[in-house]
């Protein structure tokens, strides 16, 4: 199983899926909100996490797909890279690998067409029916972060 991860200003987006190649699929996403003003904050994000990946088979460990933080013109919220360092410490603390997957390295692994954006893409072929009513660029991300994990299985 694999866990896909985004971090925004104000939630932290987990994709789960299974498989690669043809048999990848997103089995959920959810979000989970959180305030980033103070440590209480905080730590009940890390408690709802490793609650989150203390499930799933227990034969296998899952994988974290953590997709890294923007940094250059478009940075994100210190409220994001602060909530990408708990899930980090979530992952590690449950005892499952995390994979670092940057947002440059999405376009290549969605199959996105010259000049198409990698969020329109994951949305073309994670969400095409609207199966997700609140899909999000957070969604979009952790489900193609876990798709870029998936294919370097």
């Amino acid at each position: 199983m694999i866990f896909g991860v985004s971090a925004t200003k104000n939630a932290v987006v987990i994709a789960q899926a299974t498989g690669s190649g043809k048999a990848f699929a997103i089995k959920s996403i959810r979000s989970i909100q959180f305030q980033a003003r103070s440590g209480d904050g905080l730590a009940e994000l890390l408690q709802r996490l490793l609650v989150l990946f203390g499930r799933g088979p227990k034969s296998r460990r899952s994988t974290i797909a953590l997709l890294a933080s923007s940094s250059g013109r478009f940075k994100s919220s210190v409220e994001a890279i602060k909530a990408e360092a708990i899930a980090e410490l979530a992952a590690a603390e449950s005892g499952h690998p995390v994979v670092t997957v940057t947002a440059s390295s999405l376009k290549k692994a969605l199959g996105s067409a010259t000049g198409q954006k990698w969020q329109a893409r994951a949305k073309e072929r994670f969400n095409p029916t609207d199966r997700y009513k609140n899909w999000s660029k957070g969604a979009a991300g952790a489900a193609a972060a876990a798709l870029k994990v998936a294919g370097e299985d």
